[in-house]
């Protein structure tokens, strides 16, 4: 959402965007859109504080704060993470190519941002500016700043993975219920010792996978050792030092959250002449072609990542229409079971 300046002949001498006017004022962009907006939760006074303060300065709502829908711009936004290693790319590039497939063929065109997940500075920019006609957010967060950014702005957009708000519109794969099926039956094939190392756990993916190793245990009636679970793992140092642990531990199988946890646990047992599977047993909750490296071939979650992205962009591209499209798309998963889970 942005203001224009008015000159009193209908032209525009200055855009001002909700980002200025929060630092002139002292608050965030958050409570701006909310006293311009009037929806969510704002104490009076400030919301008389920032109409006070547009008035003043004769700034009103531009055509795009009050209604993207009356001006179309034919742009769409895709919100990526800063990814600063390139193994963590291949979800994000795929993705990016599914929706630009189905922008393209709806005469849309695709705008990629980069962000680190807390600014909200690229956003406001496109919003205030009339950039776009929607956003599409690439990874969900537990305390998410652009969701509940967005949903005050009254911008159209949707995320690629779950988030709590049931009201928001959302498509993601079936991550919990995939990874309570791996993990039984990985039990089921006499794997009980089951390590789980797993990532930040403020990203709803995390979330969800260690989760549902969490129900593969409980539909056995059983429970995990909390020896065996590491999440957080952000560093090769990091993950290989819960190898050698794990490896002491005499767990049955490494399972990992995603494809560059386990490359890098495949590389830790390797250096250490651990075979696989015959020392140990890995398994990963996401596959991509970076598992393809090794000679034994790695079980693991398969999902459509180029389906998703075409159907975010499908979902947007319908609720900006008018229509009224299911707020969660839940798509499906497969099992890859290959020789580094063989008894």
């Amino acid at each position: 959402m942005g203001m224009t300046e008015s000159t009193g002949t209908g032209d525009s001498k200055e855009i001002l965007t909700i980002h200025d006017v929060a630092r002139e004022l002292g608050v965030s962009a958050s409570t701006v859109s909310r006293a311009i907006s009037g929806k969510g939760r704002i104490g009076e006074e400030t919301r008389q504080r920032v109409l006070q303060y547009i008035n003043a300065n004769s700034f009103h709502p531009n055509a795009a704060a009050r209604s993207l829908a009356q001006s179309r711009t034919y742009n769409l936004a895709i919100i990526m993470p800063e990814v600063r290693d390139l193994v963590d790319m291949p979800f994000f590039h795929t993705c990016m190519h599914g929706a630009e497939e189905v922008a393209q063929a709806n005469d849309y065109d695709l705008l990629v941002v980069t962000t680190d997940g807390t600014n909200l500075h690229p956003l406001e920019r496109m919003v205030g500016n009339r950039k776009v006609d929607g956003m599409i957010l690439t990874r969900t967060y537990e305390n998410d700043v652009f969701v509940e950014y967005l949903k005050d702005a009254g911008v159209p957009f949707v995320t690629v993975g779950r988030c709590y708000d049931p009201k928001v519109l959302q498509v993601d794969h079936d991550n919990a219920g995939a990874c309570k099926e791996l993990t039984m039956l990985l039990i089921s094939r006499g794997m009980e010792k089951i390590a789980y190392l797993g990532g930040g756990m403020d990203q709803m993916v995390n979330i969800d996978r260690y989760a549902g190793f969490r129900q593969g245990y409980e539909a056995y009636r059983k429970q995990p050792d909390k020896r065996w679970i590491y999440t957080d793992l952000a560093t090769k140092n990091q993950i290989s030092r819960a190898v050698d642990e794990l490896l002491h531990l005499g767990v049955d199988c490494m399972l990992c959250q995603d494809d560059f946890i386990c490359n890098e646990v495949v590389q830790e047992l390797n250096n250490l002449k651990v075979s696989i599977p015959g020392g140990m047993r890995v398994a990963s909750c996401h596959y991509s072609r970076l598992l393809d490296n090794y000679p034994v071939t790695i079980t693991s979650l398969k999902f459509d990542i180029m389906d998703i992205g075409r159907k975010a962009v499908q979902v947007l591209l319908d609720q900006l229409n008018g229509k009224h499209p299911r707020p969660l798309t839940m798509l499906d998963y497969e099992i890859s079971l290959k020789e580094s889970t063989k008894n």
